[in-house]
């Protein structure tokens, strides 16, 4: 039987945060590791996880908004340094611009450690795999059914359904709610959703007009504890990781409120966290 894991490497959010780093997830199956974007500090907390940056050979990005993408730029030379030398990078348009402008801005620092006797594999092979449309992802490697869909957010953002036999992962990215993450999520094992609008005490008791218009323009982008746990439960999932949180969250409250709309196994979500299928 496989054995399948998720880890929460980072459950934060664009405002910098000392107890969560930037979002990212990393899905294990069979000691084969999938990592869905790269948040800032994604290299450290693998690290901290007890698994070697170069043993990443897949990347899934939900969309490119800087908080999923302060990490690449360490990811991808630092997992090469360790000796990464294979790598498959997953996401919306533009993901290919972003890597290829990253390796023009570093192009000497690559050359001279190429110099050093290091070979170009896992740095200037990178397959880049931008999503067209919604449906099946095909042709990066993986032997798992992945299915993407298409979210509600401000950007171009894709969930992502790991099929592992009849084992399943979803992975939200950010998303308001959205019939079509219910639908991708339809008797998950574990789904991960975003959750920013948790109680939180600097933006629901603010007077700054700056924070008030903040906080009624992330309504339109992103789920409430009680909305995520609805779609949980709408969609027949058996463990609800809830992530993606500003400073400041009232955990317990988040539980509770979550709680009432979700009959399964409820995780608020912290980092290095580790929820088993």
């Amino acid at each position: 039987m496989e054995q399948i894991e998720v880890t929460m490497l980072g459950t934060g959010s664009p405002r910098p945060d000392l107890e969560r780093k930037g979002p990212s997830q990393l899905l294990t199956v069979d000691g084969t590791h999938v990592l869905v974007d790269s948040g800032e500090g994604v290299t450290y907390q693998l690290m901290k996880a007890g698994i070697c940056p170069s043993k990443i050979n897949y990347l899934f990005m939900t969309h490119l908004h800087s908080d999923h993408l302060f990490g690449y730029g360490n990811f991808l030379l630092g997992g090469w340094g360790l000796g990464r030398r294979e790598l498959t990078v997953v996401g919306p348009k533009g993901m290919k611009h972003f890597h290829d402008t990253l390796l023009d801005l570093f192009k000497d620092d690559i050359a001279y450690r190429m110099s050093l006797g290091r070979p170009g594999n896992g740095v200037l092979d990178v397959k880049i795999i931008e999503i067209e449309q919604p449906g099946t992802v095909e042709n990066c490697g993986l032997d798992v059914e992945i299915t993407a869909a298409e979210m509600i957010h401000n950007v171009q953002t894709y969930a992502y359904r790991f099929q592992i036999g009849d084992k399943s992962v979803v992975f939200s990215g950010d998303t308001a709610p959205t019939k079509e993450i219910i639908k991708l999520a339809e008797n998950a094992d574990i789904l991960v959703l975003d959750a920013s609008l948790t109680s939180n005490e600097i933006y629901e008791n603010a007077t700054d007009p700056e924070l008030i218009k903040i906080w009624n323009e992330l309504q339109k982008e992103h789920c409430t504890p009680s909305q995520a746990a609805t779609i949980a439960q709408e969609a027949n999932v058996e463990k609800l990781i809830l992530t993606h949180f500003l400073p400041g969250i009232d955990e317990e409250k988040t539980y509770r409120e979550a709680s009432a709309k979700f009959q399964g196994k409820l995780y608020v979500g912290k980092d290095l966290e580790t929820v088993q299928v």
